[in-house]
């Protein structure tokens, strides 16, 4: 199956299911629904996660796929919700059951949504927990990559955003580097949840209330303020 996105130097090397997700991806930025903001973002972090894993061993690359494939379905899965006038998952309700947010807000809220709610989720139903400790490096090696992406965000938020701007002045760019130490906070304290998961359920259940409450604390923040 032939893939007609321009933007991709090597379309010929993806897999079916890498080309099935940026086309699925692509479908939804390009849509009416309010689902566009955050997809837009969510496509292009994966157009640079497809290119960095290329070049990774065989090992690596099934697992990313089977992970981005998994992840992915927890965004499409509410999107749906919201189309079907269904119950929305909980992680993403306030940016489904959002009327009129800003562009901006969405993709943050969206960003909260799907790292602090979703990541931990697609490791524990598509990995079992050797397998999860197998690929832990594979899973933090792309680091720096969401950080390069969180600096082009960032970037182009400021511009578009007043009050990013003003935050940035106020706090001498001191608010840039935070959101870089919390994008990688976030992600370690998914795989912890992840093996919490399968090692101790009732201490994962009470973290995993108190993250929620976080999440909730973290889109208030962004209606507030931004």
């Amino acid at each position: 199956m032939a893939i007609g996105f321009a933007w991709h130097p090597v379309a010929a090397q993806l897999s079916q299911q890498e080309t099935d997700l940026l086309q699925k991806l692509d479908s939804l930025k390009k849509s009416q629904s309010v689902a566009k903001h955050f997809a837009e973002l969510y496509f292009s972090t994966t157009v640079r996660a497809t290119n960095y894993f290329l070049n990774r061993s065989q090992r690596e690359q099934d697992f990313i796929r089977r992970f981005e494939t998994r992840f992915a379905g927890f965004f499409f899965r509410s999107a749906e919700a919201r189309t079907q006038n269904i119950s929305i998952p909980v992680e993403w309700k306030t940016y489904f059951t959002g009327d009129e947010l800003t562009p901006l807000q969405y993709q943050l809220i969206g960003i909260n949504a799907h790292i602090n709610g979703d990541i931990w989720q697609a490791l524990t139903t598509e990995f079992s927990l050797a397998e999860i400790r197998e690929n832990k490096d594979s899973y933090y090696s792309f680091q720096k990559g969401l950080i390069l992406q969180y600096r082009e965000f960032y970037v182009a938020s400021r511009k578009s955003n007043s009050k990013i701007r003003t935050l940035h002045v106020a706090t001498a760019g001191l608010d840039k580097l935070f959101g870089k130490m919390m994008l990688v906070r976030w992600r370690k304290r998914q795989l912890q949840l992840a093996v919490l998961y399968f090692n101790n359920r009732q201490k994962f259940d009470k973290k995993l209330e108190k993250l929620h409450q976080k999440m909730e604390h973290i889109d208030r923040m962004i209606l507030q303020h931004l």
